[in-house]
C-alpha cells in the first residue's frame, strides 16, 4: 500500500485488505496511526487484520499497535475492540463479556462495520445478531427507518 494523506476510508480499507503485508515493523504502526486518523472503522480493519493473524509484523509490535489504538483513537468501539484483538492475538480464548461489550458499542456506532467482523473472530455464535446490526445499517443508509 502506498499511503497518501488524502486517502478517505473506503480506500484505505480497500488497500489494506488487498495489501496487508510490510517490511518493517515501523509500516505496521503507521498504518495503524493512518487508520486512526481516518475513522473508527479504519482503525477497526487494521485491529479486524490483527484478529485474523494477518500481520506479520512481529508479536510485540501487533501489541504495540493496540496501544496506538487507545492513544489515537480513544473512541468507546475502539476501546472495546483492544482486549478482544488483544486475546486473539495472545492465542488465548476471548472473554465473552469481552466479545458483548465490543458488540454493544458496535450497536450503538452507525459504521463499525470491521468492528462486528472482530465480534464474529471472538464469537461466531453471535452472527445472526451481528447481522441484525448491519441489516439497521443499510437500512439508515437507504434512508428507511427503523422498525
Amino acid at each position: 500500500m502506498d499511503p497518501h494523506p488524502n486517502v478517505n476510508e473506503g480506500e484505505f480499507i480497500k488497500a489494506i485488505d488487498e495489501h496487508f503485508y510490510f517490511e518493517t515493523d515501523r509500516e505496521y504502526e503507521e498504518i495503524a496511526r493512518m487508520g486512526c486518523s481516518i475513522s473508527d472503522n479504519a482503525s477497526l480493519m487494521v485491529g479486524y487484520l490483527l484478529a485474523i493473524g494477518a500481520s506479520h509484523a512481529s508479536p510485540e509490535c501487533n501489541l504495540a499497535i493496540l496501544d496506538i489504538f487507545k492513544q489515537e483513537r480513544p473512541t468507546p468501539v475502539v476501546l472495546a475492540a483492544i482486549p478482544v484483538i488483544k486475546s486473539l492475538l495472545n492465542g488465548e480464548p476471548v472473554d465473552q463479556e469481552d466479545t458483548l461489550r465490543l458488540l454493544d458499542a458496535c450497536r450503538g456506532h452507525s459504521n463499525a462495520w470491521c468492528g462486528l467482523g472482530i465480534v464474529l473472530c471472538g464469537d461466531v455464535s453471535l452472527e445472526q445478531e451481528c447481522e441484525r446490526i448491519m441489516a439497521g445499517w443499510r437500512s439508515a443508509e437507504n434512508g428507511e427507518e427503523d422498525g
